[in-house]
């Protein structure tokens, strides 16, 4: 799937309210965290500085308090922008694979969650 096409599909299903399967049991987490990463992220050395998170295969609770959610979260990450043509008709992705990162969630006083922040690299501001 194209990046572009991912993203009218991400829209699409936002307009209808939905915001993937929970993480550690907290609705709408899974969305924020495709969406801050998809914001800020890079991948392999920034060698893939525009990549997507595809999925979230495993999430860790480092640490929960009445201030902060911490989540550890493996996924899948492609960058689509990074897709070459090869010889014969196809086309090759030369930036995917798997990551690791901390996400850290504020949590507000009406109990909503929001991300604050996340470990590994990322582009500047």
């Amino acid at each position: 799937m194209t990046r572009r096409r991912a993203w009218l599909l991400a829209v699409a299903l936002a307009g209808c309210g939905w915001q993937g399967p929970p993480l550690a049991g907290h609705e709408g987490l899974q969305w924020q965290v495709v969406s801050y990463y998809g914001g800020r992220a890079m991948e392999a050395e920034a060698r893939c500085p525009n990549p997507q998170m595809g999925g979230i295969v495993r999430t860790e609770v480092v640490e929960e308090t009445p201030e902060r959610l911490v989540l550890n979260l493996r996924y899948r990450w492609v960058d689509d922008l990074r897709t070459v043509d090869t010889v014969g008709g196809g086309s090759k992705i030369v930036c995917s694979g798997w990551g690791e990162r901390t996400f850290t969630f504020t949590k507000r006083s009406n109990g909503e969650l929001e991300v604050e922040s996340m470990t590994g690299p990322q582009k500047r501001a």
